[in-house]
């Protein structure tokens, strides 16, 4: 019996809706989604089981054949070792001294917090509360900004901010949002 989140991906494949967080986190969410999108799995050939053993057998035959003629019997050619001499010459030591490095310059790093700005790195859905289990109240398109206004807050294993966009207000998840 196929789960919701397969009924979930089929449903969004024939509206031509993508959940991104739904389409990474849950198996079955995808698997119906892309057997809409790109018809049902084809089965794999299995034209390998077959050719790998003919191909050892051919192998083996060709060896065996070739032993008959002496082919693979040929005596080894003799090895010739030649010993150089090469004189070794003393070279002038200095004293170690110190290079001056400049140290690389820290990257300042962008921290998300409430009153600052933020970008969408890719389309997110934006959420009454702080969890997936809400019904979306929109979507954001990859690199729309927004405002941060509260936040953070702990759900279904995100990580929860709430937002200022040109749609309204509402909740994101911090995985899918860059500090500006």
């Amino acid at each position: 019996m196929p789960s919701p989140y397969y009924d979930q991906g089929r449903r969004d494949a024939e509206n031509g809706t993508l959940n991104q967080l739904f389409y990474h986190t849950y198996h079955d969410y995808k698997r119906g989604y892309d057997e809409i999108v790109n018809g049902p799995p084809k089965p794999k050939p299995n034209f390998l089981f077959f050719l790998i053993p003919a191909l050892l057998l051919v192998g083996l035959a060709g060896g065996w054949f070739l032993r008959d003629r002496g082919v693979l019997s040929t005596p080894p050619t003799p090895l010739v070792v030649m010993v150089t001499v090469t004189p070794v010459t003393a070279s002038p030591t200095f004293p170690p001294f110190a290079i001056a490095t400049p140290a690389p310059p820290t990257p300042t790093q962008l921290v998300i917090e409430i009153g600052g700005e933020a970008i969408t790195l890719e389309q997110v859905r934006i959420r009454p509360d702080p969890s997936i289990q809400g019904e979306p109240i929109g979507a954001l398109d990859p690199g729309e900004l927004i405002t941060i206004i509260d936040g953070p807050r702990q759900g279904d294993d995100y990580t929860w901010w709430l937002i200022e966009s040109a749609i309204g207000q509402g909740w994101v998840a911090e995985d899918f949002i860059q500090a500006r």
